[in-house]
């Protein structure tokens, strides 16, 4: 998620005062010549203009030689473009010329950022456009994925955006939320409350390793959701709002896959169905300063959902370049609602009365078979209980079938566990992915790879991102001789786990079935890495 743009009220209200006291405190020639090019910097800084920046930078050291606020100047220059130990000499020299809180803060998270990353190696997408810096070891798995995803962002979004930032782009990949906490301004607490996994910060892409999870997390798509908003921060110069951000990234975090990808999860359209049924929306104000202060993973995806469907709307309505028209309309000089409001050719009140009847027009998936709603949520590695599955199942009767499933499983009488599976089946239906998964792979055990194809069908449209489902329809497909959809299951299970090694053994025999050597070696691999 973007944040650096939230802070910038108070990034504008502190250069004023900083203002105030080196007029009081410094010599005439900096508080009367200097000042102007400084404010510019910090604004420049901000918005992650770096060449910008530069150029009053470069104004300033000629007028002002060695002053204590350039030195802070290149701290945040050489931190925003990644020279970390650069950008700690320069912090260091500024506060041994003036103490001043901020500056503090900023040497803090250098200090912290090169504590994390000093270890980390430097990985090229074949682009040349990505830096990607990753922790030596098993989470290289996750680079062809990234970089596949990267590049193909870079020119769809250009398209899209009508923008291209220049390159190359750096981002970066933490082992545990934990140590994306240590160098970002989220808590570890925000960030598992939230579900709020990435970042976009500091003029950097910023992940979590999806190991960091018990199931994974669609991190691909997260990843790209980040570089939207990476994209738009450029493009304005820092100028677009919160609700505005995560509805752009939200609808165009699948762009990379190709036109007309861009979707909510039917699990998000039926929470955000209830949450307009009952009248509980959430405020885009209140998504300020960041979906990471939302109370409950609950309330963040349903901002999501809704600024998702302002997007959709606003597509719908305008069609192809609407996006670009709307980033440059705030570029013009109008602010958001204004901006938006322009490009729909209405006032933003009237926008808001059309975008909520438009809300009601919106089919709601059926998930009438359940008879209790299956939570989709980020389950962390090391939380007390994760990978209890049984407690997402809440119909009593249902979870004592799948007890005796899972029992006559582990004893490989997988006959009796599928009849287990289908007695809790007839209790909660065919749309809760634990019990499905479950029955898939005891249907698998057996030979009827065709009914377990058919056992995932409606939980692949409900629950895309629950990673045992794609691994078993991969498994399923497999057995098929279905070898072009058992490739494309398993390559969406990596996108969500890649930890799991029957995802690339699955593979594996995937590409050599259609032809596809270099993928095959790629994914064998990648099976002995992550083993």
């Amino acid at each position: 998620m973007m944040r650096e743009h939230a802070q910038k009220t108070f990034r504008r209200a502190a250069a004023v005062l900083m203002a105030l006291l080196l007029l009081a405190v410094s010599a005439p020639v900096w508080a009367q010549a200097g000042l102007e090019d400084y404010q510019r910097a910090e604004e420049m800084l901000s918005a992650w203009q770096l060449d910008e920046a530069r150029q009053a930078m470069d104004r300033l050291a000629e007028k002002a030689p060695g002053i204590p606020e350039l030195a802070y100047l290149e701290a945040r220059y050489a931190f925003y473009d990644g020279d970390y130990k650069q950008a700690l000499e320069h912090i260091d020299r500024a506060l041994a010329g003036r103490e001043q809180a901020h500056w503090q803060a900023l040497r803090e998270i250098i200090a912290e950022t090169i504590e994390v990353t000093g270890s980390y190696a430097r990985h090229v997408s074949p682009s040349g456009r990505f830096e990607v810096f990753i922790e030596p070891g098993r989470d290289e798995v996750l680079l062809p994925y990234a970089f596949e995803a990267l590049d193909a962002a870079y020119e769809a979004l250009g398209q899209e955006l009508d923008y291209y930032p220049s390159t190359p782009i750096r981002v970066e990949v933490y082992p545990r939320t934990a140590t994306l906490a240590q160098v970002s301004l989220l808590t570890d607490e925000e960030i598992r409350t939230s579900g709020t996994i990435a970042l976009c910060q500091y003029n950097r892409l910023m992940i979590t390793s999806p190991r960091a999870v018990l199931r994974g997390y669609g991190w691909v798509d997260t990843l790209i959701h980040e570089y939207v908003h990476y994209v738009i921060n450029r493009k304005t110069y820092n100028q677009v709002p919160i609700w505005m951000h995560e509805g752009l990234a939200k609808y165009l975090e699948r762009r990379w896959r190709g036109e007309d990808q861009a979707r909510l999860s039917a699990s998000s359209e039926h929470l955000l169905h209830q949450r307009l049924q009952a009248d509980e929306l959430i405020p885009f104000e209140a998504m300020h300063p960041s979906m990471a202060k939302l109370p409950s993973q609950e309330d963040a995806a349903v901002a999501f959902a809704e600024v998702y469907t302002t997007m959709e709307y606003l597509r719908e309505q305008v069609g192809p370049g609407a996006f670009g028209r709307l980033l440059d309309t705030i570029n013009q000089g109008y602010d958001s609602q204004t901006a938006f409001a322009r490009v729909l050719d209405t006032s933003w009140t009237r926008f808001e009365k059309d975008w909520r009847r438009y809300l009601h027009t919106r089919p709601a998936p059926d998930l009438s078979g359940e008879s209790e709603a299956f939570e989709e949520t980020l389950v962390f590695e090391d939380e007390p209980g994760a990978g209890n599955d049984l407690e997402q199942v809440g119909t009593p009767g249902a979870r004592d079938h799948i007890r005796l499933g899972q029992m006559f499983q582990v004893r490989e009488r997988f006959g009796a566990a599928v009849v287990q599976y289908q007695k809790a089946g007839a209790l909660i239906g065919a749309q809760n992915p634990v019990l499905q998964g479950r029955l898939a792979q005891s249907l698998l055990a057996i030979g009827e790879a065709q009914e377990a194809v058919e056992a995932l069908g409606e939980v692949r449209e409900l629950y895309p991102g629950y990673v045992t489902t794609w691994l078993e329809l991969g498994r399923a497909y497999l057995a098929l001789g279905q070898h072009e959809a058992a490739r494309e299951a398993l390559e969406e299970a990596a996108r969500i786990n890649p930890f799991d090694p029957g995802v690339h053994e699955g593979l594996a025999r995937a590409y050599s079935a259609l032809g596809l050597a270099p993928g095959a070696e790629r994914a064998r691999a990648a099976e002995r890495l992550v083993q």
